[in-house]
């Protein structure tokens, strides 16, 4: 099974299945996640990535300067609310050795799409159970 995602800089692949070992089968699952070149497969980025989108949604974010979301001011993805003409986005920056790389800003629709795709990142990394034989 392979499923993947690749829009507003954030590029997903979950790729999973059953593996034959000595000890019988072994279900896994890879998952590759990336925001604007940043990698961010673990459960603490993706945490951060989605809070950060969810607290936008919610209008709980104030405006002021970028602020790190993933990894550092200098070599990581910055985030900052900014308005034009009355819309609220969330201005995201890519920096690398403390230079910006790539920027993008995300209307409300954008961020609720972005949000889902993390949340599927998040299920794949959820260990799932399975009781019974395998298929």
């Amino acid at each position: 099974m392979s499923l993947t995602y690749d829009k507003d800089g954030f590029k997903l692949s979950i790729t999973a299945g059953v593996a034959d070992e000595a000890k019988g089968k072994r279900r896994w699952t890879r998952v590759a996640a990336n925001f604007m070149g940043y990698s961010c497969s673990d459960l603490e980025s993706l945490a951060t990535l989605k809070a950060c989108l969810d607290c936008f949604r919610r209008g709980q974010l104030a405006r002021g300067k970028p602020q790190p979301c993933l990894g550092t001011e200098a070599d990581g993805v910055l985030f900052a609310v900014r308005q034009k003409d009355k819309v609220l986005y969330l201005q995201m920056q890519r920096m690398v050795d403390g230079r910006m790389t790539e920027e993008t800003y995300l209307a409300q629709l954008d961020a609720a799409r972005l949000e889902i795709a993390v949340g599927k990142a998040f299920q794949a990394l959820s260990p799932v159970t399975v009781w019974g034989p395998e298929p």
